[in-house]
């Protein structure tokens, strides 16, 4: 092979790819731009949905007086845990700075339960005190914040009816079967049949002496909630409704425990002190880990996709492949050039990729003050081995797309000879989602898979050298290969003549 004649026609091949706005723009404006572009608009729609989630205000079927108990063992759990919450404030914000203490309460609150269930844009300000402040306040503490934003949450944003009120008329849907023994209306049809058509999205019933039994009788209360799980918001009701309720259960054992002079040891006589070595950086590094093998399959794919099908059928239908074959270079020198172009546009794609979504994660998708809490590091050593696993990656695919896509006699028909082997490298690289699969010996004599398994194991720092060499072995291996069948469909006339 002649160096020279390579270089030359890699140039000339670059100049026309990059006449081409398809191949610009699946080579570098959707790996830089697009993709961050439309994760951080899927991440702010669902943000969005986590906020409009927490402000949804649902209906319940109740009678007065039992509303009126629900409001009443709130306000007692409040009364009962006011300095404890004004202490969890002091350390959070170092005082309320005049502002109202109320409306301060209902803020952390409202911060704690977006922070467990990630709707992050819901309070910005109270979640970012929270993010910085939450690992100084104690076990108990952090549980309060999120008891009191569940017992708020559940009363603030229900809309009571009364039975009377139920307007819903007709016959149960097949499915839906009434349990037996249901005590007070909740045995009625209509207010299953109320449920069922969204007039409502669920029916309580609390008995009348709740308070006296709950300070006379140990035993259990029973209150009865109907609802529909195959409903979203009769089941996020019922979520609310448990959320309250453990919250109260919580404060109902204490005071029954401090009041026959018990410890909390008595109901709970094992203390499991969990030493959990992972930070959040390192979860975080666990799920990229999972994530970036199977984007960078699909970037370095898309990046070599249409580069290859315009150096190849792109140039038969222009009539310019057979002006190439006619200069006084190889075919090897010209299969080089070609697959050189396809390859840098495959590398350069992924790269772009990754520091594209570095970006996106540091600056535009998590929430704020959680940058600095997860403190994310990739060790230079751990990058640098993910680096020499995308060369061999990027090789095997920019051979195997170019020669799938020589056998093409037009654009149309390469185009569609090549998009299925997208699965061939996408669907293996899924592995890595799996929770159970490990990361054993085994798996790195399996093409492809190997490279997933290893690129999520050293995201998170694990070097485990005998899997490294197998996989890098292999992939040479398979890349040899592909660069060998494209090489031989370039000396084919049959194939470089199909027209």
């Amino acid at each position: 092979m002649n160096l020279a004649s390579i270089a030359t026609i890699t140039r000339k091949e670059f100049k026309d790819v990059l006449r081409d706005r398809r191949t610009l723009f699946f080579m570098m404006l959707l790996p830089m731009l697009a993709m961050p572009l439309v994760m951080i608009g899927f991440t702010k729609f669902i943000k969005q949905q986590a906020g409009e989630r927490e402000a949804r205000v649902l209906t319940v079927a109740i009678e007065p007086q039992q509303r009126e108990l629900l409001r009443a063992l709130a306000l007692r759990w409040r009364d009962a845990h006011n300095i404890e919450f004004g202490i969890v404030m002091f350390k959070l914000f170092g005082g309320s700075d005049g502002q109202d203490i109320e409306a301060m309460y209902r803020r952390l609150a409202k911060a704690a339960v977006a922070r467990e269930s990630g709707a992050g844009s819901v309070v910005e300000g109270s979640l970012g005190a929270l993010y910085k402040n939450w690992d100084q306040l104690t076990e108990d503490q952090q549980e309060l914040l999120t008891d009191f934003g569940n017992i708020n949450k559940f009363l603030d944003q229900i809309e009571w009816v009364g039975f009377d009120d139920l307007k819903t008329v007709g016959t149960l849907s097949g499915g839906v079967e009434i349990p037996g023994d249901l005590p007070g209306a909740l045995s009625q049809e209509r207010v299953a049949l109320a449920i069922q058509e969204k007039e409502i999205q669920a029916s309580l019933h609390v008995p009348l002496d709740l308070l006296e039994r709950l300070e006379e009788d140990p035993l259990q209360a029973e209150i009865y909630v109907l609802y529909d799980r195959s409903i979203n918001l009769s089941k996020e009701f019922y979520e609310r409704f448990h959320g309250y309720i453990e919250a109260l259960g919580r404060h109902e054992v204490d005071e029954r425990l401090r009041m026959n002079n018990l410890r909390p040891a008595f109901i709970d006589p094992f203390d499991v002190q969990a030493a959990d070595i992972a930070t959040d950086s390192r979860m975080l590094q666990a799920v990229l880990g999972g994530v970036m093998p199977y984007m960078l399959f699909i970037f370095c794919f898309l990046g070599a996709f249409y580069p290859a099908l315009d150096l190849t059928a792109g140039e038969k239908e222009r009539f310019t492949l057979e002006t190439l074959l006619l200069s006084p270079v190889s075919r090897m020198d010209i299969a080089a050039g070609k697959f050189l172009v396809t390859f840098i546009a495959a590398v350069t794609a992924a790269v772009l990729f990754t520091a594209s979504m570095y970006l996106t994660f540091t600056q535009g998708i998590l929430p704020e003050g959680a940058t600095e809490q997860l403190n994310i590091q990739f060790e230079p050593l751990a990058l640098a081995l993910t680096a020499s696993l995308l060369i061999p990656i990027a090789a095997l695919i920019a051979a195997v797309v170019l020669g799938v896509a020589l056998l093409g006699r037009s654009f149309k028909e390469a185009q569609n000879y090549v998009t299925p082997l997208q699965f061939l490298f996408i669907i293996p690289s899924g592995v890595a989602f799996l929770p159970d699969l490990e990361t054993e010996i085994h798996l790195a004599f399996i093409p492809l898979v190997n490279v997933s398994m290893l690129m999520k194991e050293l995201m998170k720092g694990n070097y485990l050298w005998d899997f490294y060499w197998i996989t890098l072995g292999s992939l040479l291996l398979l890349t040899g290969l592909g660069l060998w069948g494209t090489s031989w469909l370039f000396r084919r006339e049959s194939v470089l003549m199909r027209s």
